[in-house]
């Protein structure tokens, strides 16, 4: 019997498994039990259970940390964490672990696109595409693999946004205004009757082109032409409990806007490489993404999560005034492109004794991509047209949680994914967590993981040229770590790890103006996590973070390890709240950058935020960003692949007044 078909009786069996235990157990599933949300978390095992159990480096940011801070957006209300947000001006992308293979979730359902990249690189998912932080309840950040639960993307760590639930009428409006020209406008409104309850939110930004403080020519209040945005969201939940812990959700999203496509907005950092012309300078992104989806969740509460899901999720974009005013016949490479993944899922969680907990579950998802580009007769680059090209993906997984004598817990898993274009691949993962005492936990974990290349690397696009020959990234991480509550009011957070990724993809020249994603480089990272969180008074809360990443690159190429972000990152947050005063102060840093990436080796940016409540409905707040109007990039510009070091500059000082009032 060939390996392959083994693989799938295997999987067969495992899935044949799984049902006789429902079977057999769902008589002892235990009624819907009440518990803290602020003590669990979902997003590491796929069930809730304590932190203290989980095995793995986690963190929350809660939905009071959220009101708190201020924060506008969700990159707003990760600043205090240890997770970076690299921006390229086409797409905020999180990385963790100095990995941009980022799984990002929006209660529970995965929106990374596997057509194209959102940006140069390997990640599939772009934050500012999240829903409006009014809706968040929570958001989950697990380092770390998992793919052996969640499958492809899961290579640095997964991020999960919860929505809330509405529990009462409220409604509620927000105004912001700012520099640039930024005007944003907000209205929630959200109601329950009986068994049923909804909510909706609606938002309008708009913002001219920003300014920056440029490190390459120590210019400030450059502008950065081209980079205005013109968005619009609207989110709607809606759900019907059925009794039980039986519970109906529906959620659609919906986001339409455009935005400047200007990628290398430092003018003179183009001219000083010996460019006379920015081709991009003239090109608008106009984009619309749609997505719905449905969930039956039953048998809900402490290591119970079991839900059936079905989704479908649109996205595209197009590139206007593509001609270029000194090259008439010069057209930006795409003029549109199509993403539209279709998925099912299936999850069960049983109780099979009280020291042994199964959790396992099917998923399909196929994606379905068009692209439609311009050639570039004078540059002699062929534009890629493709309609209907497709990715499908069935995948069964199976994990074991056991709770051993002397609070230890063990947990191992395995996952088989069958994709259409790359294979099938079989992943594992093993975890071993004491619990010290009831505050205090250690862990050791080892996962395998896995990345697939997007539907663009295979078939081609703009500069670059097909490769049907790609095959998925591949390796194992190790990890071990502690989490601890030294004092009341004080956590700490501690973790190691190492890892491997074999058959890296890169892209590398193979003629003027070609290039083409290969598989061509090996990688190795290892670093640390510190989180700290301490309780000063009942007033003053006080975080500090530190990480260290450290990247060595084997291969035709060196740009993840030159693009290094962080090697050694910092962050410092200090939040005040008292009767109708609220602040926020935090401060990111980094030392140890490339300055065949950077313009600097570090840099460091303070936020702050003030909020006044004048009375029990109205929030007044003012926001400044980037105080002292640093010059920095959190994005390289592949050092050795070109000479634009500079080129992705942040925006400069940022000031924000808004006003939300509760009706």
């Amino acid at each position: 019997m060939k390996k392959r078909q083994k693989r799938r009786l295997a999987c067969v069996l495992a899935g044949g498994v799984v049902l006789l235990y429902s079977t057999a157990a769902f008589a002892a599933e235990e009624q819907e039990q009440e518990f803290s949300f602020d003590e669990y978390v979902v997003t590491a095992s796929r069930m809730p259970m304590k932190k203290t159990e989980t095995g793995a480096s986690i963190t929350v940011v809660t939905r009071e940390e959220i009101e708190r801070s201020g924060a506008v957006s969700v990159p707003d209300a990760l600043k205090n964490t240890t997770i970076s947000i690299q921006n390229d001006r086409t797409a905020s992308v999180p990385t963790i672990n100095g990995d941009v293979r980022v799984l990002v979730l929006v209660d529970g359902r995965e929106v990374n696109w596997k057509g194209g990249g959102m940006h140069m690189g390997q990640s599939g998912a772009d934050m500012g595409n999240l829903p409006p932080v009014d809706n968040i309840e929570r958001i989950e950040i697990v380092r770390g693999p998992a793919s052996a639960l969640y499958g492809s993307d899961a290579v640095g760590g997964v991020i999960n946004i919860i929505t809330r639930k509405s529990d009462g009428p409220v409604t509620r409006y927000s105004a912001e205004a700012g520099n640039w020209g930024l005007r944003r406008y907000r209205l929630t409104t959200e109601d329950s009757n009986g068994d049923v309850s909804f909510r909706l939110n609606v938002e309008r930004e708009r913002q001219d082109d920003y300014q920056f403080h440029s490190g390459f020519s120590g210019k400030k209040d450059a502008r950065a032409a081209n980079t205005a945005l013109d968005q619009d969201k609207v989110n709607f939940r809606l759900d019907k409990e059925l009794g039980n812990g039986r519970l109906l959700t529906l959620t659609v999203d919906h986001m339409d806007g455009q935005k400047g496509f200007n990628v290398m907005p430092d003018y003179d950092v183009y001219v000083a490489s010996g460019g006379n012309t920015n081709y991009f300078a003239n090109i608008v992104k106009t984009y619309t993404e749609n997505n719905v989806s449905l969930t039956y969740r039953w048998n809900q509460g402490e290591k119970a999560n079991s839900f059936i899901r079905v989704y479908r999720n649109y996205l595209s974009y197009d590139y206007n005034n593509h001609m270029n005013m000194f090259y008439p016949d010069y057209y930006f490479n795409s003029q549109s492109y199509t993403n539209q993944a279709d998925g099912a899922e299936w999850q069960q969680t049983w109780q099979l004794s009280g020291s042994h907990t199964l959790l396992g579950g099917a998923s399909w998802r196929q994606v379905t991509a068009d692209s439609k580009e311009y050639d570039i007769p004078f540059m002699g680059v062929t534009g890629y047209n493709y309609k209907g090209k497709k990715i499908s993906n069935r995948a069964f997984f199976v994990e074991n949680n056991w709770r051993l004598p002397q609070n230890w817990s063990l947990t191992a898993g395995v996952r088989y994914d069958d994709y259409t274009l790359f294979g099938d691949k079989t992943t594992a993962r093993v975890t071993a967590n004491r619990e010290l005492n009831e505050t205090t936990n250690v862990y050791a974990s080892w996962g395998q993981i896995f990345k697939t290349p997007f539907i663009a690397d295979v078939y081609g696009s703009g500069f670059m040229v097909p490769n049907l020959k790609l095959k998925p990234e591949t390796g194992d991480v190790i990890t071990l770590g502690v989490n601890t509550r030294l004092s009341q009011g004080t956590e700490l957070q501690a973790s190691v790890f190492s890892s491997r990724l074999d058959d890296a993809l890169d892209f590398v020249e193979v003629g003027q103006n070609k290039y083409q994603w290969r598989n061509v480089n090996e990688l190795k990272r290892k670093g640390l996590d510190l989180s700290l969180k301490h309780r000063l008074s009942p007033q003053w809360q006080a975080t500090a973070g530190y990480s260290y990443i450290k990247i060595e690159e084997d291969g035709e190429t060196k740009r993840e390890e030159i693009n290094n972000n962080e090697p050694h990152g910092y962050r410092l947050g200090l939040q005040y709240e008292q009767d109708k005063w609220a602040a926020d102060f935090a401060l990111r840093g980094a030392t140890g950058r490339n300055r065949q990436a950077f313009t600097a080796s570090n840099y460091w940016v303070t936020d702050l935020g003030v909020i006044y409540k004048p009375n029990p409905t109205t929030r007044i707040y003012l926001k400044v960003f980037n105080l002292t109007d640093e010059a920095y990039e959190l994005h390289g510009a592949y050092g050795n692949s070109s000479g634009f070091t500079g080129l992705y500059p942040m925006p400069g000082r940022q000031v924000v007044l808004g006003i939300d009032q509760r009706i």
